[in-house]
This record gives structure tokens, sequence and C-alpha cells, in this order.
């Protein structure tokens, strides 16, 4: 049994008549009477809440996804024939972060009802959820009591996959533009012939087809659109220093939630996609192929990657792609380029990789740092702080500026823009014929 506020302001109450018994003979029999009827009001209270029958279930998504306000429901069957107010807390796992923390609901008498709180999760992988703490408050308003139902379960947690979700749903090329991606099919680009359609103002003359001019007597335009069955490699860096957190996830989780984007447009666009997850070596390999049932391997893989406390050794992968990857290939390589030494020891193997494939490098700003140097500081520490931070900005654009003058095409944007911008240069480089 656990008193409400009620019942301390009750027995407070109740603390006045004493005081003045000291002044007044006489009073303390109607003190102790008096005293009496709030711990039987009590009690009274502490019974009917503790007979009151409830019932209670979670209802969980069919898959939670890491860094989202996952809607978790929790349903009340309430059996007894009066209402009265619940109180109820769930026992989440450790790296799960509610919204609110606990739930106050009312039950009507003889009735069904549900509420709803937001679950974050901050890591991918498997967790175990615990049971629902219920505390039932008597008619009176003095005491809760609470008790335990069982509730136990475990849940997965998967990248985000909101992303792929939303362009599945999506159809016109006008919903596409929308979520901020460009066309999957560009007209009038590419080798692959797509269409016949009338000539159009601007339409080069070497697109026209002549036959068919001719035998529709007007003027009919080839439309062509990027050549499809391309290889597309996604190499996913789990070192070290994608542990660290930005904007409350791992650098890896958002590298995994891009990668991912990026996969379902591909295959969607009928490449065939691969995936490495490295470290100090290769963790993972996927070769490239098509059709859903590759994404989803894709995704399975994905799930279980951990960053690793070791070193990035791209000469070893680049070494283990060179005897595998025979066809020419988009190889997409998200990582984090967080210093002089680190990025040296990319572009060697980059410039090796480019003699028979495409590298693109995908990188996230750290965004805690310009948030850093936004602030005006307001003691020595802070001053420190930002000279810190500067330098360190500082640093990696001489890095990427490096980077860039070894022609190695590099996207840098805030982790929130890898998703489209990892989908937007791959677009770009197919309608331009890089592949």
């Amino acid at each position: 049994m656990v008193p409400t506020g009620r019942l301390w302001g009750l027995f407070c109450a109740l603390a006045l008549p004493a005081v003045a018994a000291g002044f007044v003979p006489g009073l303390w029999p109607i003190i102790l009477a008096l005293d009496a009827a709030g711990l039987a009001l009590a009690a009274a209270d502490a019974l009917a809440a503790r007979s009151a029958k409830v019932e209670a279930w979670r209802l969980l998504p069919p898959r939670l996804s890491v860094g989202v306000a996952n809607r978790v429901e929790i349903h009340f069957v309430n059996r007894t024939r009066r209402q009265f107010w619940v109180r109820i807390k769930d026992e989440l796992p450790d790296d799960f972060t509610p919204e609110p923390a606990d739930l106050r609901v009312k039950l009507p008498a003889s009735s069904r009802t549900r509420a709803a709180y937001l679950a974050t999760p901050l890591q991918r992988g498997r967790f175990g959820w615990g049971d629902l703490i219920v505390r039932v408050q008597g008619p009176l308003g003095l005491v809760w009591h609470e008790r335990r139902l069982a509730a136990a379960t475990e849940v997965s947690v998967y990248p985000d996959l909101r992303g792929a979700s939303r362009l599945l749903l999506s159809g016109a090329a006008i919903d596409l533009v929308n979520l901020g991606l460009r066309q999957l099919r560009r007209d009038g680009r590419g080798s692959e012939f797509a269409r016949l359609r009338d000539y159009a103002q601007g339409d080069s003359q070497r697109e026209v087809d002549w036959k068919a001019t001719a035998r529709r007597s007007r003027p009919v335009t080839r439309v062509f659109e990027s050549e499809r069955s391309q290889s597309v490699l996604l190499c996913v860096d789990a070192g070290r220093s994608m542990a660290a957190k930005v904007d409350g996830l791992t650098k890896l989780d958002h590298a995994v939630n891009a990668a991912l984007f990026l996969a379902f447009v591909a295959v969607r666009n009928g490449d065939r996609v691969g995936l490495v997850v490295f470290s100090d070596g290769v963790k993972a390999y996927l070769p490239p192929a098509a059709g859903r049932s590759q994404y989803r391997r894709i995704v399975d893989t994905l799930y279980a990657a951990r960053p690793q406390l070791t070193y990035v050794d791209y000469l070893a992968l680049f070494k283990a792609l060179s005897a595998r990857l025979r066809r020419r290939s988009l190889v997409c390589v998200f990582t984090d380029l967080g210093d002089e030494e680190q990025g040296a020891s990319l572009m060697d193997p980059v410039r090796r990789l480019a003699l028979r494939h495409v590298p693109l490098c995908l990188t996230m700003r750290d965004t805690g740092l310009a948030r850093l140097l936004r602030t005006s500081p307001v003691d020595a520490e802070d001053a420190f702080r930002q000279a810190s931070a500067s330098e360190l900005l500082s640093e990696k654009d001489a890095l990427k500026h490096k980077v860039s003058q070894q022609g190695i095409a590099l996207v840098e944007v805030d982790p929130a823009e890898l998703s489209l911008a990892a989908v937007n240069r791959y677009l770009a480089m197919k309608s331009h014929g890089r592949l």
C-alpha cells in the first residue's frame, strides 16, 4: 500500500488538534477518536483498492526502430462495478527512454480502456521487457494499492526503416520529390532505351527517332533511362570512431539507417546490392545480388552490427574487395574521418580502388561541435572548449580538402540528412553514366 498526498494531508490536519490539546484539557478523547476514524478510512480505502479487479496488457509494434519514438499501447479491463484511477509504470529495458515515464488513467466501471506512451530505444538488438507495475487508487483517494502484472517479453530493435517504408508507399514521382529524393527515372539521360514520346522543345536532335517520326508524321523523341542491374556495394565502418554518439544515436546507427535506405532504393531500381561490415578487417560480407530477398539479408546483417573498439584498416578492406568484387561497382563507404591519420590511411587504398570501381565516401558532420561554436562562452573553460572545437573542425576541413584533391567523391552532411544525401548522390551518378 502506498499513501497518497490526500492521506498525508489528512494526517497533518489531525495533528493540529493535538497541538491545541496542550492548552485545552479534555480534547484527547476527541483527538484519539478522530485519529481512529482517519485510520479506519485509510484501511477501508486500501481494502477497496485491493479488491478492484483490473487486467492490463501491453501491445507492441511488430518491430521497433532505433532512435524512433515507438508507440506502445497499454490495454485495461475494469471488471469492477465502480470507476477508479490507476497509475501504470512499464519496466522498459535500460536503453529505452519512455515519454511519459508513467501513465495516469481513469477506468470507468465495467469497461475496457487503453492508453499509450512513446518508447525510444537507443540501441539495436534484442532486449527483455519487464512486467507492468499498476497502482489502483481507492475510492476515497487516500491509498494506492500496487500490484505487478506479468507481461515480460523480448523485443527486437531494428535500424530505422521508416524512409524505405515511406518510399514504398509513395508511387508517384511527385511524392518522391516531396520526400527529398530525385526521381528514380531520369528521362533523356542514361543509355537504356525506355520509350518513345512526342518531341518537346529543348530535346536534342540526336534523340529524335527519325523512323518513328516518318511513320507518325510528327517529331518523335527516344527516351532513355539509367541502366539497371548495375552493382552497388555498401561498406559500413564499425570501428571505434563510429561508437561516438551524435544526436542521440551512435554514428554507426546513422550509417546503418542510411545504408538500408540506399539499399532499398537501389534494389527497387533494379540494381544488384552487396554489403561489407568492416573495422580492422572484414566482419561480414554479402556479395551483390538483386531482389527483395537480398534486401532482407542486408537488414538482418546490419541488425547485428556493433561498433568494435578497434582501429579501421581500409587497406585490408580494399584488398578483400579486389579479390571478391570482379564487376565494376559503385562502392559506398560509410565511415568517419575523425583525424588526419585515419584520413591519410583511406586515400591510397581508395585511389587503387578507383582504377576498377567508382568509390564514394560518406561521412557525418559533428553537430555537437557546431552547436558549441554557435554559443557564447561564459567563462574561461567554455572558451577553451570552443578553441578546441574550432581546431578540430579546422583539421577535419583540411582533411576533407586533401581527400577531394585526390579525386575521391566525398559527401559530408548532418546525420539526419545522410540517408537522402546518399540516395541522391547514387541517383546522380547513375544518371550521368558514372557506373
